[in-house]
């Protein structure tokens, strides 16, 4: 008869391949059963949902009221605006701290793999963490883009190396979709942002005595050649 041996819980999160840490849960059953897994069942994170209490947040956004708290806390943390931080998870996942997008974005603030290791974040479906590390990556974006709100979501949905390549806003469809949501769930205007920059017209006039006028305003009555320089 051949004997089991327990493996101690401790040894076995050595036993598991660096690479797969990121995102795994290990948990202990009744039984005495061990689970090792990269996210946790269907059934775990419906009984999550049931009976959450909810509450409007700034930018009237329905937001499980536990999340609130997180939120101010983290808000207040880092100085960075609530109804940014609202905005930006109702517009990445509605709060669902399982989402997953086509690109491989997890969680709440749908944070990508390079982002959740600049961060220290082992478990991107964790709510703490999750949060923590996408408030802290919109901070960094802010400060950098010193400010400009519309170029620290462009930077957030896109990439810093979009907006830098573009010098500003990306043509991209989505991203523009994204900024305006996100701005339009803190009650912000984003129409201005994308309009098209009207140049200004520069005239050149001659005079019927020879002399040169540059102006950007054309007079009201005018006596000589006019002509508009580029």
């Amino acid at each position: 008869m051949t004997m089991r041996k327990k493996i101690p819980l401790t040894m076995l999160v050595f036993l598991i391949p660096i690479a797969l840490l990121t995102d795994i849960v290990i948990k202990q059953e009744k039984d005495g059963r061990i689970i090792v897994s990269n996210m946790e069942t269907s059934r775990n994170y419906a009984a999550k949902f049931k009976g959450m209490s909810f509450e409007k947040s700034p930018g009237a956004a329905t937001v499980p009221r536990h999340y609130i708290i997180k939120i101010k806390k983290l808000a207040k943390k880092y100085g960075i605006r609530e109804s940014l931080i609202v905005a930006v998870a109702r517009a990445e996942s509605s709060f669902n701290p399982f989402a997953v997008s086509k690109k491989g974005a997890i969680g709440i603030m749908q944070l990508m793999p390079d982002t959740a290791r600049k961060y220290g974040v082992f478990n991107r479906y964790n709510v703490d963490q999750n949060l923590d590390a996408g408030v802290r990556h919109l901070k960094y974006l802010y400060q950098k883009y010193k400010k400009n709100l519309p170029l620290t979501l462009a930077a957030y949905n896109a990439g810093e190396e979009a907006v830098k390549k573009y010098n500003g806003i990306p043509p991209y469809k989505e991203t523009r979709t994204y900024i305006k949501r996100v701005m339009k769930y803190m009650g912000l205007g984003y129409s201005s942002y994308f309009k098209p920059k009207v140049r200004q017209k520069i005239y050149k006039i001659i005079t019927s005595d020879g002399r040169i006028i540059i102006t950007d305003q054309l007079p009201s009555k005018v006596e000589g050649q006019i002509s508009i320089i580029e």
